[in-house]
């Protein structure tokens, strides 16, 4: 079972079997909303994510002493964020 189609908390229209463009300023590369392509790991960004939905050039999974980030794939922006917090704690 899966999201195959649904709205987010915002009414997007999420799911891997809806066609998208990358949320990144200026990036055009063809995606779904599905899990694999979400900031966050979840359709509304989870704990650290925004819930934008990005390509694979835009997404990045962070990893802190040999563990994934707490997010699981983050956006530039929110991977940024991220790194800062580490920085600071």
């Amino acid at each position: 079972m899966g999201w195959g189609r649904g709205e987010n908390a915002e009414h997007r229209a999420v799911g891997y079997l809806v066609v998208a463009e990358c949320d990144q300023d200026d990036c055009e590369r063809q995606i779904d909303r599905g899990l694999a392509y979400v900031c966050g790991g979840m359709h509304d960004g989870g704990e650290q994510g925004c819930g934008g939905y990005f390509c694979d050039g835009h997404l990045f999974f962070l990893m802190d002493n040999g563990k994934e980030s707490p997010g699981h794939q983050l956006c530039p922006a929110c991977s940024e964020q991220w790194v800062e917090e580490q920085q600071d704690g």
